[in-house]
């Protein structure tokens, strides 16, 4: 009954969708751009060079090569030209430091962010809201279903240095940002929109998705959108057809009232849903729904001392399975987070040093409640519910044009409850950032931040046996530690124009870290009581350590891109490798728009690293290298068209952490007609 409220909701949030598209007068003036390009060309000819923006640093708007942390951002424009139709894994390994883990047969992704990964070590969030869903088994401990047609940004920071962003984010902060009215509508319209149509060849199915939104008179807007994607069983390169059909709807609607320039309201609410065939040994048909609900307020005055921001969000995932041929459900996890965030900005001068004080609190609870009528599901995802809250202070000082600190103190605690067994813990976590700019197109940065994780509930409570046919016992320990995340990281920002020709732009960003976590948390085989089995322990101190390096350059006809990452990661108390820190890899991109920018056409050229065997993680890494071809050509000033070749080589390798082989060579083509 649940599952069918559920897609009846979501069928109709789609249906709305398309046929208000479909009853749009043919006269409706086209939308507007997306979010900043990297080269945006005026009217008079010249091209200006926008910095792609960033704000899980430090709560403020700040460009990405201006960002004194490893922090990256995706941008509309590249999300339509470089990313087209893209999955998740396929934007988020772009950016350096990001991998992820995913298998087939799931369409969750599982961010792992310089190594750490699963149970909230990397918070993501959509819009604002924390997706905290997990369930124990062979893959990833968290993951979270998106759509990426609705998506305008994705803006990352990486390492515990954002204590401004909530609990538990001792690996980094993944924010995504939906589509909103601005995105559609001209400043000097009333109603825009768009309708895009897609077909993949490899994978094959259509993926259709539109987007509606209208000026409700001079103080608010309102956003209605929908996508309907189906997708065959893909190929690998080795020629091995691996299960990974799925059907997913989803919709999105969002409401904003601005009654005075002082105050903004705003209301949104997005629902995905998929069904898939999911199961290593019996595939079983399997229904994933995810609610995200927000509501805001900003309070902007004409006063350097109020910025204030405040959202509360509730988020849902519901996982079911169906016993083998469509029988009664089996199974189900349902993960539901609740919480708030309020924070405000002060900016003032105390003589020569400009300060922009932040200072907030944010909560939020997880309720989970696993269902498992013939297995063991209930006790290796436990039920149970975990309150984690926090409070912190941020202040950002400038001295000149040349100086710049930052320091943060932020205080996090928790309680987590179970059927018998309760937890709880507090601490400090201190930051401190020194950046220097000796001369203008170059600044140096230095950091030491810590960041605090509570245990999961899994972590804590799970108890219980594996499903047959392979035995073992899972312990629950109630004595498990918080993990305490030291991280040591310098880096450099470069800022260059008029390099190899007149008006061109070059950045280049460098950042060297440690991260020690102390107390980190880790399953492990124990002898007692006998016979034994696993359980999460504390071991005493997992360290990684890593390069990254990010960079663009742009001359308005041409641009080039850089990533790169090489980390290492290693347990202190065994001295053997830590499972989940992938091999080096580069990503390089390179393109030109002709035609007065009519035609974006580029390549993409991706080598990943060996990672050899290790025989206290078990995972091999093969070497690979990945040519794909993206182009979009602006038909008219309406309708663009755009083509995705992947994988052009056809070549057979599978990603590191995950168990499927990965798509061979996929071509992906698509009409977007903007009104």
């Amino acid at each position: 009954m649940r599952q069918t409220r559920r897609n009846t909701f979501a069928n109709l949030l789609l249906a709305g969708a398309l046929s208000c598209l479909a009853a749009m007068p043919a006269g409706a003036q086209e939308a507007g751009d997306d979010t900043a390009e990297v080269a945006v060309t005026g009217e008079d000819g010249e091209t200006t060079f926008l910095n792609p923006v960033v704000v899980t640093a430090t709560r403020t708007e700040t460009g990405v090569y201006d960002t004194l942390a490893g922090s990256s951002a995706i941008t509309a424009d590249q999300f339509e030209t470089r990313f087209l139709n893209a999955r998740l894994p396929e934007v988020l390994t772009a950016m350096p430091g990001i991998s992820t883990q995913t298998s087939a047969d799931d369409p969750g992704v599982a961010v792992n962010m310089r190594g750490l990964q699963d149970f909230g070590r990397v918070n993501v969030m959509v819009d604002g809201a924390r997706q905290n869903f997990q369930k124990n088994g062979h893959e990833a401990n968290g993951t979270f279903y998106l759509d990426t047609q609705m998506l305008k940004s994705v803006d990352v920071t990486r390492g515990p240095v954002s204590s401004v962003y909530g609990s538990g984010a001792i690996g980094g902060v993944v924010s995504f940002t939906t589509i909103d009215a601005d995105d559609l509508i001209q400043p000097d319209a009333q109603v825009g929109g768009r309708v895009k149509t897609g077909y993949d060849s490899n994978g094959s199915g259509p993926t259709v998705h539109g987007a509606i939104a209208t000026r409700l008179g001079e103080n608010s807007d309102v956003l209605i959108g929908g996508t309907v994607q189906e997708i065959d069983d893909y190929r690998s390169g080795g020629g091995q057809t691996v299960n990974s059909a799925q059907s997913m709807k989803s919709g999105l609607a969002k409401w904003r009232f601005k009654p005075d320039e002082d105050h903004e309201f705003t209301l949104s609410g997005s629902r995905y849903f998929n069904s898939f065939e999911n199961g290593a040994t019996t595939p079983r048909e399997t229904d994933v729904t995810a609610d995200t609900v927000t509501a805001g307020y900003r309070y902007t005055p004409d006063s350097d001392l109020w910025d204030l921001t405040f959202k509360t969000y509730y988020t849902s995932t519901l996982f079911e399975q169906q016993q083998p041929g469509g029988g009664a459900l089996e199974q189900s996890f349902d993960v539901q987070t609740v919480g708030l965030d309020l924070f405000n900005t002060s900016r003032f001068d105390a003589g020569a040093f400009e300060h922009e004080l932040t200072y907030g609190v944010d909560v939020f609870r997880d309720r989970v409640n696993t269902v498992d009528l013939i297995g063991s599901s209930d006790d290796l995802t436990p039920s149970g519910r975990r309150l984690a809250y926090g409070a912190f202070i941020q202040d950002r000082i400038r001295y000149d044009s040349w100086l710049e600190v930052i320091g943060a103190l932020r205080y996090d605690g928790y309680n987590l409850k179970g059927d018998a067994i309760a937890v709880d813990g507090n601490r400090l976590s201190p930051k401190v950032t020194v950046g220097v700019t000796p001369w203008e197109p170059a600044t140096f940065y230095a950091t030491y931040a810590e960041g605090y994780r509570a245990p999961a509930l899994t972590e804590t409570l799970i108890d219980g046996f594996h499903p047959p046919p392979v035995t073992g016992r899972f312990f629950p320990n109630p004595d498990l530690r918080p993990e305490v995340a030291h991280t040591v990281e310098f880096g450099t920002n470069l800022r260059f124009q008029d390099v190899f020709a007149d008006g061109d732009n070059l950045s280049l960003k460098l950042g060297v870290f440690q991260n020690d976590v102390d107390d980190y948390i880790d399953q492990v085989f124990v002898l007692f009581p006998i016979p034994g089995g696993y359980q999460y322990q504390n071991i005493a101190e997992a360290r990684i350590r890593g390069i990254e390096i990010e960079g663009s350059y742009d001359t308005g006809d041409v641009f080039a891109g850089l990533t790169a990452q090489i980390l290492k990661g290693e347990n202190l108390t065994t001295g053997g490798g830590l499972q989940k820190v992938p091999p080096f890899r580069i990503v390089a991109t390179a393109g030109l728009r002709a035609f007065e920018e009519r035609l974006t056409l580029g390549t993409r050229l991706t080598v990943v690293g060996e990672k050899k065997d290790d025989t206290a993680t078990g995972f091999i890494g093969e070497p690979y290298q990945l040519v794909d071809v993206f182009a979009q050509y602006r038909l008219t000033e309406s309708l663009t068209a755009n083509l995705a070749l992947n994988n052009i080589f056809d070549r057979d390798y599978t990603q590191y952490l995950n168990a499927d082989p990965s798509p061979g060579f996929n071509a992906r083509a698509s009409l977007t007609l903007n009104f």
